[in-house]
């Protein structure tokens, strides 16, 4: 018998159970009422009378009829859980998507989760959030936690991600110094409270660490550690070079020449490097870098007002290895760097001298002749550049993807023109605060470059 038909079986019993106890519950009628009725229905014979029926039915819904399945049904084990049917496999699997405080919540659910919960292959990355109010305490529960298995050590944390965690001080960074010797990569942006002990003992105990984001870090400089401070407490790798590949110190007020030195000496692997609003830096710091860090291919010295030309000229020395460089904002730097980055740094193809007013078209056209190579180029505010520059960045560099024009009051619309006529792989343009562009150019740029997205701020265009 199919299952539609049992509980259309299962229905029709539970209705003949109800009309059959709405008939037995009728109560047996006194002597006094039964003469009563006999003595009502012998009167009323004369009348026409209607049959009143025996048994009073009741009207079953489908909301009566799942109550009395679930009163009938055998009780619901745990073993009848969905989840539990799953492999110990499936289940790591999926909690693998999950984030340090959701599996620390799992792991309260039941001995079975709480197993596959503490697993060492979940805990690769520890992600925690800034509304964490006592992270130190935070960090060593769940590292405790984590060295059960291998004592003192977590050897499968790789990433740490604390982020904005703004109560993270010196304690909580040689916890992880001390038990995550495997840690590959930090991100510790906007923690206000660390200092140059705390990160020197990172960077000491962690020897694989080659990612380290410090940005807005205000207190470390790299230099001025504290008089009470032994090296040799927390270097056991003193003398040895340090590993880092990717390093962030934008918006640390604090760093100087001398501490950009102490980074140069020993972080001579650097591939990418930010240093934007470090505005102590001058050029003898940007020395230090290309005399020690001769691998960079990213550097960004953006809002760094006291770089020069001849901060360019060092920059230079890194030659075919630099791919991006960031000198928006650096007031002080002329036509002269520029030529002295397009001579030498012939890969280059990343450029931002946003904001930088003595850039002029020369600084264009010797950069497109030397670099064929740019794909994205920021010369906006930079009230000099006309259409001659950027004519001759779009006829040398057809492969340009990205470029902004914003703030040139001199550029035209024969520059959308020539754009659309010699880059269309074009895909990013920006054209805010140009007020001498047509319509007419405007469509012309979009009929040939489609895939281009066009930032503009003329209502005509829309």
């Amino acid at each position: 018998m199919m299952r539609g038909d049992l509980l259309h079986v299962d229905s029709l019993q539970v209705v003949r159970k109800l009309r059959l106890e709405n008939g037995s519950q009728a109560s047996p009628k006194s002597p006094s009422q039964e003469s009563k009725s006999t003595a009502t229905s012998s009167g009323a014979s004369s009348s026409a009378t209607s049959p009143t029926p025996l048994i009073e039915t009741q009207e079953v819904t489908e909301v009566d009829m799942t109550k009395m399945r679930k009163k009938l049904a055998p009780p619901r084990t745990a073993n009848d859980s969905p989840f539990d049917k799953l492999t110990d496999k499936v289940i790591t699997n999926i909690f693998s998507y999950l984030t340090a405080k959701r599996l620390c919540r799992c792991s309260q659910v039941c001995k079975r989760w709480q197993r596959l919960a503490w697993q060492p292959c979940l805990w690769t990355s520890i992600l925690l959030s800034k509304r964490q109010k006592n992270i130190d305490y935070a960090l060593k529960c769940l590292i405790r936690r984590l060295c059960l298995e291998t004592p003192y050590v977590c050897l499968t944390v790789e990433r740490i991600v604390l982020n904005g965690c703004d109560q993270l001080t010196d304690r909580g960074l040689s916890l992880i110094a001390r038990h995550c010797p495997e840690l590959l990569r930090i991100e510790l942006g906007g923690c206000n409270n660390i200092t140059n002990e705390g990160v020197f003992e990172l960077v000491s105990r962690c020897p694989s660490i080659d990612y380290m984001d410090l940005m807005g870090c205000q207190q470390v400089n790299f230099l001025n550690f504290p008089s009470d401070y032994n090296a040799s407490r927390a270097s056991p790798l003193q003398g040895q070079t340090i590993l880092l590949r990717h390093l962030d110190l934008s918006d640390c007020s604090s760093l100087d020449d001398s501490g950009l030195r102490i980074i140069a000496t020993n972080c001579p692997g650097l591939l990418n490097l930010y240093l934007r609003r470090c505005y102590q830096l001058t050029d003898i710091g940007v020395q230090y870098l290309s005399a020690h860090c001769f691998m960079i291919k990213e550097l960004s010295l953006s809002d760094c007002h006291r770089i020069t030309d001849c901060g360019m000229r060092e920059v230079a020395k890194l030659e075919s290895h630099l791919r991006y460089l960031s000198i928006a904002k650096c007031e002080l730097i002329t036509d002269m760097g520029v030529y002295a980055i397009a001579k030498l740094c012939v890969k280059l193809r990343y450029l931002n001298v946003r904001g930088c007013a003595h850039i002029t078209d020369k600084s264009l056209d010797v950069l497109a002749r030397g670099c064929p190579r740019l794909r994205s180029v920021d010369v906006g505010k930079c009230p000099s550049i006309t259409d001659r520059g950027v004519a001759s960045v779009a006829v040398n560099c057809s492969g340009l993807r990205k470029l902004s024009i914003r703030g040139c009051v001199n550029v035209t619309s024969e520059s959308l023109t020539i754009l659309a006529r010699y880059c269309p792989e074009l895909q990013q343009l920006n054209i805010q605060e140009c007020d001498e562009l047509s319509v007419q150019a405007y469509r012309v740029l979009k009929k040939h470059c489609r895939k281009c997205i066009i930032e503009h701020t003329n209502p005509a265009f829309y």
